[in-house]
């Protein structure tokens, strides 16, 4: 099971980046939000989706992360260099830490991407080949699977209201972050 971090510590392809973390609260529900602007990168990250390309990541892009204290969701809203939304990537997570300085995950590998229409469920198969191998057990996987239910359910009911969310929280970190 992969361990990721608000920092992106592993990402090798970010060579630079601007970052701001911060406390974040809505409603009963206590995390964190952060804005990464990246600066400098190795190479664009491009996700294909049959004969159309969408960059995700390049020198001027933004990601938005957010995620509540021990909930099984991690939020990563995706803007291109002028601040035009272009998707937000949930990872069905197996708890978020967010207690510390930098917050942390353990990747569930159940995933989905929202887009202007649609929310679309990915590597439900590396969630299955995990549990399969031993890597994640029963209670773990069942968690998955119930929290994937969960935000598909949530996230195709609340297709618009959450986009408007992500994109408001966006303009709000990057004022800030241009006033730094």
């Amino acid at each position: 099971m992969a361990i990721k971090d608000m920092n992106r510590s592993n990402w090798s392809r970010v060579r630079s980046k601007q970052q701001i973390i911060r406390p974040f609260s809505l409603g009963a529900h206590h995390g964190k939000i952060s804005l990464i602007k990246i600066t400098e990168i190795a190479a664009p990250l491009i996700r294909h989706n049959g004969e159309q390309e969408l960059v995700l990541a390049d020198v001027g892009y933004y990601w938005l992360q957010l995620a509540f204290d021990q909930a099984r969701a991690w939020f990563t809203a995706m803007f291109d260099d002028q601040g035009r939304f272009l998707e937000i990537y949930v990872d069905v997570t197996d708890g978020n830490d967010v207690q510390k300085e930098n917050p942390s995950f353990d990747d569930m590998y159940l995933d989905y991407v929202v887009s202007e229409q649609t929310v679309i469920e990915l590597d439900r198969d590396e969630l299955e080949d995990a549990f399969a191998a031993g890597v994640i057990s029963k209670s773990q996987y069942d968690n998955a699977l119930a929290e994937g239910a969960a935000l598909y359910s949530d996230l195709t009911t609340n297709l618009k209201q959450v986009k408007e969310f992500f994109v408001n929280q966006f303009q709000i970190l990057k004022l800030e972050m241009e006033r730094t």
